[in-house]
């Protein structure tokens, strides 16, 4: 491997740096154990950029929103993620964990809905206008719970203390799927 610049300019010398190379991890426990550490925590995994579904999710979120905040950048972690207009996004939880990270992570302003009668994700809806796609958003909520898929359901909405139903069908697939980022 050629020389980086920080050696080039004489801030580190390669030979100080021990012959950790590769993806094995062999020569490191070797090292930690030789410095008294008797449990070293697993490798990271890597970035989350580098994971296909977070970094389309973080190059809309930047094409949406020019300073976006560490409540939206936690957001796209978790769910799935739908861009249903320029500054509208609806996140739906994939499991129980998800649901509770979403209810945690809600604004004031946003809405969030529930299936009443079945087992079923958390959904934030969150931006400007969100009002108009709240009976969407809900037909969505059913789609991905429990719910049979040709029968009516009730949808629980709240945005802040306030609370109500919709009655809706389940989205049929082709109306969200090309909304998902």
């Amino acid at each position: 491997m050629p020389a980086t610049d920080p050696e080039k300019n004489g801030l580190i010398k390669r030979k100080d740096l021990g012959m950790i190379r590769g993806r094995s991890r062999k020569e490191q426990l070797q090292m930690a154990k030789e410095f008294g550490i008797e449990d070293p925590p697993n490798a990271g995994g890597g970035c989350l950029l580098t994971d296909p579904a977070f970094s389309l999710r973080a190059k809309d979120l930047f094409k949406h929103i020019e300073t976006p905040t560490t409540n939206d950048i936690d957001l796209l972690k978790i769910g799935r993620h739908f861009r249903l207009e320029k500054n509208v996004k609806l996140i739906v939880g994939r499991n129980k964990d998800e649901n509770e990270m979403i209810k945690v992570l809600a604004l004031p302003n946003d809405i969030l809905l529930e299936d009443k009668e079945n087992v079923g994700p958390t959904v934030l809806l969150r931006g400007d206008s969100t009002g108009k796609h709240v009976e969407f958003s809900a037909s969505v909520t059913l789609r991905y719970s429990d719910a049979p898929k040709n029968k009516t359901g009730i949808v629980l909405v709240h945005k802040n203390e306030d609370g109500r139903e919709i009655s809706t069908k389940p989205a049929e697939e082709t109306s969200y799927i090309k909304l998902r980022i």
